[in-house]
């Protein structure tokens, strides 16, 4: 501010505004602070416990991935992987459609998502099936113990190689949102999936 013309005023002035707005903010922290009943009420409490989502280490997951291979190494059959993730699909499965064509606040291209719900336990189970599928998709893990397992396939090349794995396999009504899954890539991403028809084998 030196040789400003009239610097010295308008130093002074934005020091008492800095040292205004500062005293508002932290008066505003310690009525916040002092305002225990924002902090000890139970449903406030539960809600932030419930709606925690966290992810898993990688070690976490490679660790339960070599003791369920390990356990279950002569159960595993891959012929029959399909028809398995179509079962597990329909039982423990969700499949997730936005709106067509829209966007997110951040301007990114909305994909579907295949998700699975499932107890942490089950860990294993779904890092095999991670590592079978080359890798796709994500873990979260939320719930008052942390104790709910989600496996998320968000990206398209994991959703379409799901889709061929599954192709023909699946047996109840979830196969109509399974075809509303297919008409919706087929419109966004001008490809040509045939509908799926019920196994009735």
């Amino acid at each position: 501010m030196h040789g400003f013309t009239y610097g010295g005023y308008i130093l002074t002035l934005g020091f008492i505004l800095t040292t205004y707005g500062m005293i508002l903010w932290f008066r505003d922290v310690i009525i916040e602070g002092r305002a225990w009943s924002l902090f000890t009420s139970q449903s406030i409490l539960s809600n932030h416990i419930y709606f925690i989502s966290k992810t898993i280490s990688p070690e976490k997951i490679e660790e339960a991935l070599i003791n369920f291979s390990t356990e279950n190494k002569r159960y595993l059959n891959k012929d029959q992987f399909g028809y398995y993730l179509a079962g597990l699909l329909e039982g423990d499965g969700h499949l997730s459609l936005p709106v067509l064509r829209s966007k997110s606040s951040l301007n990114r291209i909305l994909n579907p998502r295949i998700v699975f719900t499932s107890h942490i336990n089950n860990l294993g189970l779904y890092a095999y099936i991670q590592s079978f599928l080359g890798g796709i998709g994500r873990f979260k893990i939320s719930g008052k113990n942390q104790s709910a397992l989600r496996y998320i396939i968000g990206d398209i090349k994991g959703i379409l190689l799901f889709i061929n794995l599954i192709h023909g396999k699946l047996r109840t009504p979830k196969n109509i949102r399974f075809n509303e899954l297919i008409k919706f890539l087929n419109i966004k991403y001008s490809l040509e999936i045939p509908e799926n028809l019920l196994d009735i084998s």
